[in-house]
């Protein structure tokens, strides 16, 4: 088996790489971030359900869960949605 050369980047090509265009829709996927006591999600299609105990999102190719006490929404965009209580677990399920 032949021996593979590394092909060495020149600064231009470099630069390149590093300014180049980010894959079709990596800004569409959904994302959740958590910090303390509030949660943020988001690019999510619709919102299921919602109580004080349990939020259901729909996502592109599933449904993410969130299951809690006490959880309220701070604020609510078209899709992103900020909540604030204590959390205790999340499920993702691939059905819609």
């Amino acid at each position: 088996m032949p021996k593979q050369r590394k092909r060495r980047l020149t600064p231009r090509s470099w630069l390149g790489l590093l300014f180049r265009q980010p894959p079709a829709g990596m800004y569409r996927r959904p994302a959740v971030y958590m910090t303390g006591s509030q949660m943020e999600i988001e690019h999510f299609r619709q919102i299921r359900t919602y109580d004080e105990s349990k939020l259901c999102l729909e996502w592109q190719g599933g449904a993410l869960t969130v299951y809690g006490d006490g959880m309220r929404i701070l604020s609510l965009t078209a899709h992103r949605i900020t909540l604030q209580g204590r959390f205790v677990r999340t499920d993702f399920s691939d059905s819609v």
